[in-house]
């Protein structure tokens, strides 16, 4: 696998010091904790609102995404906590990347992990990294706030030591002394993705996108064009709707304010559960996304990680059978059904 690092840096500010990192020690990995927001999304808002916060990379399923460049500090692990002095003689802020995981929504996942884990690969190789000394999950550095980015992978069935494994598969794989990936420009990367508030009618591209499947999913709908990109008058009516539903001044701009109580309302609509296992009824014959979600859950009864491919044969029919067998409630027919569901996901809870 090889692919493209997209580098479209935010401004001087709060987010960004400009300060330089002496020496690249070790990498944190994290999850947004913001289920459905994108690379872009994530980058758009540390760019506009300047918190004393931010990370040197975002990656969803679209994007590899440097918002600091690798040689800069990024604000990504809290100063007062000790386990990464005791780990690396260093603060994390000081002398490590922060690389961020973009989950949930439409986002697809596996395209995603893909990324993420070959971008761990990339920097391994890059400031001469051992997988499984140097790469630390920001869970293990702040215990007591944090839990990414295992919240985001273990409802997938990825514990942390098989995230290690696979990007140290990985750096032997596709970094065994090859080139570094192409890079795009630095300013822009992406030509009208980088946009300034407020968005208006007329205006186009994928942030537009984003802002229509908030819209959607805060329950006001575009039945005609849907989430298509392109800010219509469709999107101005629902923009307007949602403003006087919520107080707002209603002129059917996207300006910091709106943007701001979009976000609130989908994180207080968002359900925990942000990796459900499939509804439905699946069996031997059936492909797709769905059945690798099932697969990837029964990795821990024994199933061969090897054979996720989205693909339900006889031997994820095995595997589901076996685990029906364990419960006394369960028909062990081999068929992922609901009730099947309710046990796996029992399982992944626990």
């Amino acid at each position: 696998m090889k692919f493209s690092i997209t580098r479209d840096y935010i401004r001087l500010g709060d987010s960004r010091s400009g300060q330089k990192i002496s020496k690249v020690l070790f990498i944190v990995s994290h999850d947004t904790g913001n289920p459905g927001s994108t690379a872009y999304g994530n980058r758009n808002y540390f760019d506009r609102q300047q918190p004393s916060a931010s990370a040197h990379t975002f990656i969803d399923d679209k994007y590899i995404l440097e918002i600091i460049p690798l040689s800069e500090k990024a604000w990504h692990v809290r100063y007062n906590v000790s386990a990464d002095n005791q780990r690396f003689g260093d603060d994390a802020n000081d002398a490590a990347i922060g690389v961020e995981f973009c989950h949930g929504g439409k986002i697809n996942f596996q395209e995603a992990y893909n990324r993420y884990v070959w971008y761990h690969a990339y920097l391994c190789d890059k400031f001469g990294l051992d997988p499984m000394k140097h790469i630390v999950a920001h869970s293990s550095l702040d215990p007591s706030r944090r839990s990414d980015p295992q919240s985001a992978l273990r409802p997938r069935g990825i514990s942390w030591n098989e995230f290690l494994a696979d990007v140290k598969a990985s750096l032997a794989r596709d970094f065994n002394g090859k080139d570094t990936p192409p890079s795009s420009d630095p300013t822009p990367a992406v030509g009208g993705v980088s946009t300034r508030l407020p968005l208006r009618e007329g205006d186009k591209g994928q942030f537009v996108k984003e802002i229509q499947q908030d819209l959607i999913k805060s329950g006001f709908p575009l039945p005609r064009y849907g989430a298509d990109g392109s800010f219509g008058p469709e999107t101005e009516t629902a923009v307007m709707r949602f403003q006087k539903r919520y107080g707002l001044h209603v002129d059917g701009l996207v300006g910091t304010n709106t943007l701001n109580k979009l976000q609130e309302v989908i994180k207080q609509n968002h359900s925990t559960d942000d990796f459900p296992l499939p509804t439905g009824v699946w069996k031997r014959g059936d492909k797709g996304e769905e059945v690798r979600l099932i697969q990837r859950a029964l990795k821990h009864i024994h199933f061969d990680p090897k054979q996720i491919d989205g693909s339900y044969g006889p031997q994820t029919e095995d595997a589901v059978r076996r685990f029906q067998s364990m419960y006394a409630a369960l028909k062990d027919d081999g068929i992922y059904g609901p009730s099947t569901r309710k046990y796996i996901q029992m399982e992944l809870n626990d």
